[in-house]
């Protein structure tokens, strides 16, 4: 899945995707470099990654690095691999849940409608779309609001989730 992207999308530079082989990553949003930087688990993170695999994934930073600039917002990260991927949005703001869970379904609805102009379609097994709200403990994806990951799931063939663990098994 990697390669199709790298053809629909030849402006991706080399330093948006991170290639990573450990079986845990934890991702801060970064608020000063607004960009996700990899930190340590005893540290501030807003998401765990948990690859169970024995082969490596992707990790596209996909704000100002695929989408530049595109009006009505776009998600923060692509993280993918042969089999799986998943469309993150992290909201790690003080606004109240239910306006960062609106405007975080939005910015997913834009980054995917973005993606499939480019590619045909996404040919892995498991096709996800996940918000992480900021939290200080691990909580894994959990199905998001019932009618909007109906509705998600007809318009995109995605699964809508929440949460801030995802598990590569």
């Amino acid at each position: 899945m990697i390669n199709k992207l790298r053809e629909a999308f030849p402006q991706i530079e080399e330093n948006c995707i991170t290639v990573i082989a450990n079986k845990h990553a934890f991702v801060f949003e970064d608020p000063k470099l607004k960009k996700g930087v990899f930190v340590d688990a005893t540290e501030k993170y807003h998401f765990h990654i948990q690859n169970n695999t024995k082969s490596s994934y992707n990790f596209i930073q996909n704000d100002d690095c695929v989408m530049k600039s595109i009006k009505g917002g776009q998600r923060d990260y692509v993280i993918l691999n042969d089999n799986c991927i998943y469309f993150t949005e992290i909201k790690a703001t003080d606004e109240n849940l239910s306006v960062r869970r609106k405007k975080g379904i939005a910015q997913l609805e834009n980054t995917i409608k973005f993606y499939l102009k480019k590619i045909d379609s996404i040919n892995v097994e498991s096709k996800n779309a996940i918000i992480c709200f900021d939290n200080h403990k691990r909580i894994a994806q959990q199905a998001s609001v019932s009618s909007k990951r109906k509705e998600f799931k007809v318009k995109y063939q995605i699964d809508l989730h929440e949460g801030n663990y995802i598990s590569f098994d």
